[in-house]
């Protein structure tokens, strides 16, 4: 198993010559690719932030014998400049039969067109890095209803409007796990992140859909 773990502390905003960059207090990404050296059975790829971090290893015994997981996840939104730059060795020698694509929670400096750009850029970068994976696009998940970050909930909502705009335009999958969670703040650990009976529901979920197209 490759396993990779990188925080960056105490970064400021700055500006990059190449596009805009906001940091939070604490950066980091992390990827593992299990099994790295066997080919018997299809890989998968997860990718988002801490959410994809804790439905991650319950999704890969869902599909134990059926597929290899890996997974990718970064506090850097995806219009960040450095987002592909942190995603792109995850591609270098290894192929992905499905790709579950998850980013929406961080980087809410960024507007919404810049979200959009940079999402149909790295959908771009994708299809050219991996053509023959059937791509799956998630909802961010929802904050936590009453909590006082579910102020950002408009903002999510926004950014979901997209995924599904930009889900019909590259005729890919969605999967809402949106809805999942909506207004079940008993789901919730804290605004952001769920409690294990919540984290059961979405890798039950992600599971279902990743499964439905390794038999297509």
């Amino acid at each position: 198993m490759l396993t990779v773990t990188i925080f960056r502390r105490n970064v400021v905003s700055l500006r990059t010559m190449r596009g805009k960059s906001f940091r939070e207090t604490t950066e980091w990404f992390q990827c593992s690719i299990s099994n790295a050296t066997c080919t018997g059975k299809p890989r998968i790829l997860l990718t988002g932030d801490s959410i994809t971090v804790r439905y991650y290893p319950v999704v890969s015994k869902l599909l134990q014998g059926a597929a290899h997981c890996a997974y990718f996840s970064t506090s850097a939104a995806i219009a960040d400049p450095v987002y592909l730059k942190q995603i792109a060795p995850l591609f270098e020698g290894y192929e992905y039969r499905v790709i579950h694509f998850n980013n929406g929670l961080h980087g809410f400096d960024y507007t919404e067109d810049e979200y959009r750009a940079g999402y149909e850029k790295t959908l771009e970068f994708i299809r050219k890095k991996a053509p023959a994976a059937k791509l799956i696009l998630a909802l961010s998940t929802p904050l936590q209803a009453g909590s006082r970050d579910a102020r950002l909930n408009p903002r999510v909502d926004a950014r979901n409007r997209i995924v599904r705009e930009l889900a019909g335009t590259f005729s890919l999958e969605i999967n809402n796990l949106y809805s999942l969670t909506k207004n079940r703040p008993e789901l919730h650990s804290d605004p952001y992140h769920h409690n294990e009976q919540g984290v059961s529901l979405q890798a039950k979920q992600v599971a279902d859909k990743i499964r439905s197209l390794l038999v297509r």
